[in-house]
Order: structure tokens, then sequence, then C-alpha cells
């Protein structure tokens, strides 16, 4: 007889391969994400500093802001994903026997997985409605709108993979916390 080992984290090892690439992807964007932050903290700074003590406003900062806010926020949501940080009422998942909460758990994966994919493709058909047609943005310095929207469907479509992760994975745990 051969003993026969298994993998904690998923059926296949290529799906180990592609889950640490997609992660290595996740923990990127979230850095980004994090200086993106970092830079809408100092453009504030920059701005109040130039319009109260040098009477002097930028006609930019707030066009700027806009722009790192959507990478804020939407660079985030993958890495807030894959940690199964997603705001959740789980009282009626805790009172469950523990087979039917692992059930219960991965369908609700399932769900998220097919929510983001229908967002993504939402976000992506305006994405490409707006390169095709060459909108920009109403600010003092138009950008194309697209540069703005392209990190929409690209977190999208990062948490719908990690929300597909998470409902395939072997080991429960990440789905149910005790």
């Amino acid at each position: 007889m051969t003993a026969v080992t298994k993998s904690t984290s998923s059926s296949l090892p290529i799906l180990d391969r592609m889950g640490s690439a997609l992660d290595a992807v996740t923990r990127a964007c979230y850095y980004v994400s994090g200086a993106a932050l970092a830079g809408i903290l100092c453009l504030i700074i920059n701005e109040v500093s130039m319009r109260y003590f040098f009477n002097s406003p930028t006609t930019w900062s707030s066009d700027a802001n806009q722009w790192l806010f959507a990478l804020t926020t939407m660079l985030a949501l993958p890495e807030i994903t894959r940690v199964n940080g997603n705001v959740a009422i789980t009282i009626i998942l805790e009172r469950m026997p523990q087979n039917r909460r692992l059930i219960a758990a991965r369908i609700l994966a399932f769900i998220s997985c097919v929510a983001c994919l229908i967002a993504f493709y939402i976000a992506g058909t305006e994405t490409l409605r707006q390169f095709s047609n060459e909108i920009t943005t109403t600010w003092v310095r138009p950008i194309p709108k697209w540069w703005i929207s392209i990190v929409i469907p690209f977190s999208f479509l990062l948490s719908f993979m990690q929300f597909l992760r998470l409902g395939l994975k072997r080991q429960p745990s990440a789905l149910v916390e005790e």
C-alpha cells in the first residue's frame, strides 16, 4: 500500500502555485492602496498649507485626490477578501452545526464570487465604453476617465478569484471561524 498525502489548501499543486501568485498580486495591490492613501494625506496637507498659509490654492490637488481615492478603496478590496475580512453578520452561521456551517460558508463564498463577476462585467463594460468613446473627466486638467475606472473591474476580478478560492479550499478554517 502506498501512503496518500493530502494537500491542506487545495486539491491540486497547480492551484497552490496559482494561489501564491494571486496572493502576491493581491498583496502588491494592497501596498499600492496604502501608498495612495499616504498620497491623499500628503496632498491634503499640501493643499491646506498652500491655501491658508500662502493664499495660493492648487488647481489639481482635488482632482488627484479623487483618482487616489479610487485606488485606495478598490485596490484594498481583494486583500480584505483574501483574509476573509469583509463585513458579515454571522449570527445564523454561528448557530448552525459545524457541517452545515461549512456548506453555508461555501455557498456564500460562491454567491459572493458570482456577485464580483457580475460587478466585474458591468464595470469592465463601462470602462471599455469610456475608452472607446474617449470620455474624459470634468476636471480642471481633464484626463481619460478610464485611467480611473480601470481599477474597478481589476479589483472585482481579483476579488472574484479570492472568493472562488475561499469556496474551493479543502481546509475550511478560512471559511468559518470558531
